[in-house]
C-alpha cells in the first residue's frame, strides 16, 4: 500500500492504468477485513484500495466512467445514513448492513460470550449507557446538528463506572434522548451502535491487566471473521462484492 493517502485524481489515475479487479473502500483502518474478504471471494489478485474516507470514495465513484473497463466494487459504511436514508445516486455502492464494517463483523459473531459472568454483568450496564448516549447523537444528527460519534467509551462512561460521566454530560451538552430513539438502537445495537465503540468497550474488559486470557482488536476481528463461521453479514458483503465485480 502507498505510504501516503492518494488524492482522488491519483486514485482515478491508478484505476485507469490497472487491470486488477479492485475493491474500493473508505480507509486503511478496515483493510485487513477487506483483505480477508478478497481471500473469501477467491479472487486472489483482487486489490482492496483505500480512498481516504467516505467523501473521497464517493468522489471516485462519481468518476467511475473514466475507468469503466476495470472490474470494480465500491464498498462503504452507512454511518449516520443508517438513521435517515442512502441517497439514490449511490444505490450501486455495496453498503454495510449496519452502521459500519465493524458492526457487520460484530453482529455476525457472538463475541460477548468471551466475557466472564462479572464482566458480562457490568458490560451490559455500560452498554445501556452507551446506547442512550448514541441515541442522543442520532437525534442531534436528525436535527441537522453535529453528531460526535467517535468519542471513546471511556470518556463517556469511565472505567469502574456504569453511568454517563457528569463531566461528559456538561461538556457535550448531553440530554436524555427520546425513549423511542433509545429503543430503535437497543433493539439492534450490534448493527446500530457504532461498531468501533462496541469493539472498544469489549476490549476494555477482554484486555484488562487482571485477565489471564487477553484479546486485542486484531484477535477479536480475526476470531469474528475467520473462526466464528458461518458469518451471515460478512457472507452477505462477500456475495454482493463478488456479484458487482463479476458484472462490472
Amino acid at each position: 500500500m502507498p505510504s501516503r493517502q492518494l488524492t482522488v485524481d491519483e486514485i482515478v489515475g491508478v484505476l485507469k492504468r490497472s487491470s486488477v479487479p479492485t475493491i474500493l473502500v473508505e480507509g486503511d483502518d478496515d483493510m485487513m477485513i477487506y483483505r480477508w474478504m478478497a481471500e473469501r471471494i477467491g479472487i486472489y489478485n483482487v486489490d482492496p484500495l483505500p480512498c481516504g474516507g467516505r467523501t473521497a470514495l464517493l468522489e471516485v465513484y462519481k468518476r467511475r466512467t473514466e475507468f469503466s473497463r476495470l472490474q470494480t466494487a465500491f464498498v462503504a459504511d452507512q454511518d449516520m445514513w443508517l438513521f435517515t436514508a442512502i441517497p439514490p445516486e449511490y444505490a450501486d455502492i455495496v453498503w454495510t448492513e449496519g452502521y459500519s464494517i465493524e458492526n457487520d463483523l460484530y453482529a455476525g459473531a457472538n463475541l460477548e460470550v468471551l466475557l466472564d459472568r462479572d464482566e458480562a454483568s457490568e458490560h451490559t450496564q455500560v452498554l445501556k449507557s452507551l446506547i442512550e448516549w448514541f441515541a442522543f447523537e442520532v437525534e442531534e444528527y436528525r436535527r441537522g446538528n453535529e453528531a460526535r460519534v467517535s468519542t471513546h467509551p471511556n470518556e463517556i462512561v469511565p472505567p469502574g463506572t456504569t453511568n454517563i460521566s457528569p463531566q461528559f454530560i456538561a461538556e457535550r451538552g448531553y440530554r436524555q434522548p427520546d425513549h423511542t430513539t433509545i429503543a430503535e438502537i437497543e433493539e439492534q445495537y450490534k448493527l446500530k451502535l457504532r461498531g468501533k465503540t462496541l469493539f472498544q468497550l469489549l476490549v476494555r474488559y477482554l484486555s484488562a491487566s487482571s485477565r489471564k486470557e487477553k484479546y486485542s482488536f486484531y484477535t477479536l476481528y480475526k476470531k469474528a471473521f475467520k473462526i466464528l463461521e458461518p458469518h451471515v453479514y460478512m457472507e452477505r458483503l462477500v456475495k454482493k462484492i463478488e456479484y458487482v465485480l463479476k458484472n462490472s
